[in-house]
């Protein structure tokens, strides 16, 4: 049975359909939370009938994949270009 946070991201994620005849079948979402004090932590929610080798699968394909350049259907809202982060970028967002 899912959990009231998982239908409701399944409801919300369910409706910006990438197509008018797809419909979602698995999620997975990471979320990263500030602190009052500064601390940042990450959270994750996978579907409920996404199993954790599907969830993992998707993380991984979603670093490491080269997405096509559609940006109706693959990741809206980013530019599609691979973004390289130096050393100092990396230290000072933690």
């Amino acid at each position: 049975m899912a959990s009231n946070e998982q239908q409701h991201l399944f409801t919300c994620i369910g409706k910006e359909t990438p197509k008018p005849d797809a419909t979602l079948c698995g999620y997975v979402v990471m979320a990263e939370w500030l602190e009052l004090d500064g601390q940042k932590f990450l959270t994750r929610l996978v579907g409920e009938h996404t199993s954790s080798w599907a969830a993992k699968g998707y993380l991984h394909e979603g670093l490491y994949s080269r997405w096509p350049p559609n940006p109706n259907h693959h990741n809206p809202g980013h530019s599609g270009a691979w973004t390289n982060m130096s050393m100092d970028q990396l230290e000072g967002s933690s």
